[in-house]
C-alpha cells in the first residue's frame, strides 16, 4: 500500500511540468560539475547502469522525479520494476505493473513481465492468464511469442494444484422461480380457479469452496483428484441447497493441451433432505487452437438416482459443453459458450433435452477496474406431454421453454485482501414458455468474494 501511495504521488507530480534531469559529479578537483540530461538520456543511463548491476545509482537517478510525457513515465516505472526483479523483490515489482496497467491496461510488454514474476512464484492461474492477454498483441517481438508458448507447457506440466473460494451474498426477488395469476377451467357450474404463488423475496448466502491435486506420475501423465462443495442458504430453509461433487482420474498433457477422464460423483440436498446423487463417467480437454483462442471440451454421462420420485425420475444425463477462449488484445478477451444435454427419465414426461448459447466479454480499463458483460439463452424441450390448464380447460401440452439471462460483473483489483477482491453482479432472467404457468422474470444482484487477476 505504501509503495502504491508513493507511486501515485509520483505520477500526480509529474504533472507539473518537468523538462530535464539534472545529475551531479565531482571531478577531480573536488569541484562540482552540473550535468543537465533529457529525460531521454535520464531513461538510458540508468538502463546502463542496471545493465552493470549498479542497482542502486539506477534507482537514485530514477526517483529523483517523475516525468510528465506518459510514454516516457511508463518507461521510468518498467525500469524501477525492472531493479525490483534484480532485487528480488517481487511483489514490490508486481505492484509497479499493476501501477502502470491501471493507467494503460493494453501494454503487452507489462502483461508479459507480470506473468513471469508470477511464474517465478508458481501461481499458475495469474500467471496462465496475463500470458495469454499478452500473446494476443500481433506486434509481439518473436522471440517473446515463442517464450509464452514455451511458458504456458510449461504451466500445464508444473501446475500440480489449485484451490477456490467463493463467498456472495445475494437478494433474490423471485426464489421460487414463479409467475402470479389465477388459472381457471369451465365446468358445467361455471370458472372454477385457483390462484397461482406468488413470487417470493429471499436473501441468499452462498459459499463455494473447491480444489484438485495432481499426482505426477511422468512428465506427461498425471492421477488428478478433484473436489467441490457448493452451498445455498435462505432464510426459508426449504430453499437451501447443497451439492458435493467428486472427480477422480489420469490426465494426460501435451505440447498445447490436455485431456483429464475418469468417474464422478456428486450429491445434492434440497431443504435439507436428500434430492439424488449420481454416478458417471467424464472427459475434459483442452487445446490452444491458435495463440489467443483456447477452446475446452467437456463431455460426460450421468446416470441419476432420485431419493424420492425415483420411479418417475430416475434416468441419466448426456452431457456436451464446449468453452472457447479469445484474447482480444492485452486487455480485452470474448469467451464463447455452447452446451447440448439430453435427460432421459423413466416417465418420458419429464424426458428433455437442453441447448445453451452465451457470450461474454471482459476488460481491463483504467484504475484497477474489470469488467464483465455476458448475455446467455437455454432452450429446453420435453418429449412427453404433460396436462397443464389453458384456454380454460385441461390439455395435454409438450413444454418448450425459452430463458434468457443477462449478467454484469464489476471490480476493483485495487480493492483487495489476501488476494481476494469483492465482485458486483447484476443479473436477469427472463423465462418464457408454452405453459404460462411455467414463466418467470427475476433480478439478482450479488456480492462475491473471488480472487483477484
Amino acid at each position: 500500500m505504501f509503495l502504491r501511495v508513493c507511486l501515485t504521488f509520483m505520477m500526480l507530480i509529474g504533472l507539473g511540468g518537468i523538462t530535464a534531469q539534472a545529475s551531479t559529479l565531482k571531478s577531480n578537483d573536488n569541484e562540482t560539475t552540473v550535468v543537465t540530461m533529457t529525460h531521454e538520456q535520464t531513461l538510458t543511463f540508468a538502463q546502463e547502469l542496471i545493465e552493470k548491476n549498479k542497482l542502486e545509482d539506477a534507482k537514485k537517478v530514477l526517483l529523483l522525479k517523475p516525468f510528465q510525457q506518459k510514454e516516457l513515465e511508463i518507461e521510468r516505472l518498467y525500469l524501477l520494476a525492472q531493479i525490483a526483479t534484480k532485487e528480488n523483490k517481487i511483489d514490490e515489482a508486481i505492484d509497479i505493473y499493476y501501477f502502470i496497467l491501471e493507467h494503460q491496461p493494453n501494454i503487452s510488454n507489462i502483461r508479459f513481465r507480470l506473468a513471469e514474476l508470477y511464474l517465478i512464484r508458481k501461481d499458475w492461474i495469474r500467471a496462465d492468464y496475463h500470458y495469454r492477454l499478452a500473446l494476443a498483441d500481433e506486434k509481439l517481438p518473436i522471440p517473446i511469442q515463442i517464450r509464452i508458448k514455451q511458458a504456458l507447457y510449461y504451466i500445464r506440466q508444473n501446475k500440480n494444484y489449485n484451490f477456490w473460494f467463493n463467498f456472495g451474498i445475494a437478494p433474490d426477488n423471485n426464489v421460487n422461480n414463479t409467475t402470479s395469476g389465477e388459472q381457471c377451467v369451465m365446468t358445467m357450474f361455471g370458472p372454477m380457479c385457483n390462484t397461482l404463488d406468488d413470487p417470493e423475496k429471499d436473501v441468499g448466502l452462498n459459499i463455494t469452496v473447491g480444489g484438485n491435486y495432481e499426482f505426477k506420475l511422468s512428465d506427461n501423465w498425471r492421477i488428478r483428484n478433484e473436489a467441490l462443495i457448493y452451498s445455498l442458504k435462505y432464510q426459508d430453509k426449504k430453499y437451501d441447497d447443497i451439492y458435493l461433487s467428486y472427480v477422480l482420474g489420469l490426465k494426460y498433457v501435451y505440447n498445447k493441451g490436455d485431456v483429464f477422464f475418469g468417474p464422478t460423483f456428486s450429491k445434492r440436498f434440497l431443504g435439507h433432505k436428500a434430492y439424488n446423487y449420481t454416478t458417471g463417467f467424464m472427459v475434459d480437454t483442452g487445446y490452444d487452437l491458435t495463440k489467443q483462442l483456447n477452446a475446452r471440451l467437456y463431455l460426460a454421462y450421468t446416470p441419476t438416482h432420485y431419493d424420492d420420485y425415483g420411479d418417475i425420475l430416475n434416468g441419466d444425463v448426456k452431457t456436451a459443453r464446449l468453452r472457447m477462449f479469445y484474447a482480444l488484445d492485452s486487455s480485452k478477451y470474448l469467451i464463447f459458450k455452447t452446451g447440448y444435454e439430453y435427460e432421459k427419465t423413466k416417465d418420458k414426461t419429464y424426458t428433455n433435452d437442453r441447448v445453451n448459447l452465451a457470450l461474454g466479454f471482459g476488460a481491463d480499463v483504467p484504475w484497477g477496474f474489470h469488467v464483465y458483460v455476458e448475455p446467455s439463452v437455454l432452450f429446453t424441450n420435453y418429449k412427453g406431454k404433460r396436462w397443464t390448464v389453458k384456454d380454460y380447460e385441461f390439455k395435454e401440452i409438450k413444454e418448450w421453454d425459452i430463458t434468457q439471462r443477462y449478467s454484469v460483473s464489476l471490480s476493483n483489483r485495487k480493492i483487495s485482501l489476501w488476494g481476494l477482491m469483492p465482485v458486483l453482479t447484476y443479473s436477469y432472467t427472463d423465462k418464457k414458455s408454452n405453459i404460462w404457468q411455467r414463466e418467470y422474470q427475476k433480478s439478482l444482484i450479488e456480492l462475491s468474494i473471488q480472487k483477484r487477476f
